[in-house]
């Protein structure tokens, strides 16, 4: 939140939340230090400035009615009455809380590419010229590229595959298609799903394709009871979102390795689901700038990417699927795509 990067934040909140959920003014953080833990109300923050009102919200209100604090009152207000953000995040740890032991800390650290994905035209139930020419397809890679999480496929190179291949973009394809689409285009996965408009409601509903075993890694849907251009580019945000959250950027350690089969120090509790690819990767020499003298960090070897095959409550077990640089080793590293 400091460094203003609130959808990484968010997904942070939201893993804190899975760990120990509820807003407390005080709680034991380790030792005999105690801190102010309120991740309910810093999601709702960072929900406000990242524009999804909404959810903001239901997580400032949730933080309230566990344990007021001014802060999230404050922001509440902001919300409701759709006033300016304010200057950028204040300090919601207390001041006199001393900082968490070195070893303590997570580093979170960007190997290679994160997860390349193409967005397929999704199939339009309902939808006439209410709207106008508008393009949902133009609106859902948008939604997608603004997140920061993927590496999205251009639409011009999206049509001439789906030319190439006699499909055009009236977005009705099965999930085998999508995968061999997602192939030719090289990618880890697609977006498909439709857009179904009844009365004046619409309704979305997204599915992430792995391109290579045509599984679907995850499906989500919203919901706007207004049809306008403005609560339909909302609808497609939050479907964006969500898929987002269910892939979240998780840091850990290889703790065993049995021939390709890895075991991951990450588990259901921190976020990592079947289907999700890793890069491990390990740390090497040092680098000290030669001026100043600082630590900048540590040189970088991708080792191999994997495949999580199964998740358990604190670990899970991965397969490596490409060979990058060397053999996986105890203590490498992984990070997800």
């Amino acid at each position: 939140m400091e460094a203003a990067d609130y959808a990484t934040a968010a997904q942070h909140f939201q893993q804190a939340i899975q760990l120990k959920e509820g807003d407390k003014k005080k709680i034991r953080a380790y030792g005999t230090v105690f801190i102010e833990y309120f991740p309910h109300r810093e999601l709702g923050i960072c929900y406000y400035y990242l524009g999804d009102l909404e959810r903001a919200r239901q997580e400032l209100e949730l933080s309230i009615s566990r344990s007021k604090s001014q802060r999230a009152e404050e922001y509440l207000n902001y919300v409701l009455n759709k006033i300016s953000p304010p200057a950028p995040f204040q300090q919601a740890v207390s001041p006199s809380a001393p900082e968490a032991p070195a070893q303590a800390r997570v580093k979170s650290v960007q190997v290679g590419e994160r997860m390349s994905i193409a967005v397929l035209p999704f199939e339009s139930k309902g939808i006439g010229r209410s709207l106008g020419d508008i393009d949902l397809l133009d609106k859902l890679i948008t939604a997608f590229v603004n997140l920061g999480r993927f590496k999205v496929v251009e639409r011009a190179q999206l049509e001439k595959i789906l030319e190439e291949q006699k499909l055009g973009l009236s977005g009705i394809i099965d999930a085998r298609t999508a995968a061999r689409i997602g192939r030719g285009l090289g990618v880890d996965a697609v977006v498909t799903g439709s857009i179904t408009q009844s009365g004046q409601s619409v309704t979305i509903d997204a599915r992430l394709i792995d391109a290579e075993t045509a599984a679907i890694l995850t499906a989500r849907d919203a919901f706007s009871s207004a049809l306008s251009l403005a609560s339909l580019t909302r609808m497609i945000t939050e479907a964006a979102q969500k898929i987002r959250d269910d892939l979240p950027i998780l840091n850990g350690y290889v703790i065993r390795v049995d021939g390709n089969k890895l075991t991951l120090d990450k588990g259901f509790t921190d976020g990592l689901k079947k289907g999700m690819k890793c890069i491990v990767y390990r740390e090497g020499a040092p680098i000290i700038h030669p001026v100043t003298g600082e630590f900048l960090g540590k040189t970088i070897e991708e080792i191999c990417e994997v495949r999580v095959l199964e998740v358990l409550n604190n670990y899970s077990i991965a397969d490596v699927t490409r060979t990058i640089q060397s053999s996986p080793q105890i203590k490498d590293r992984f990070v997800t795509k």
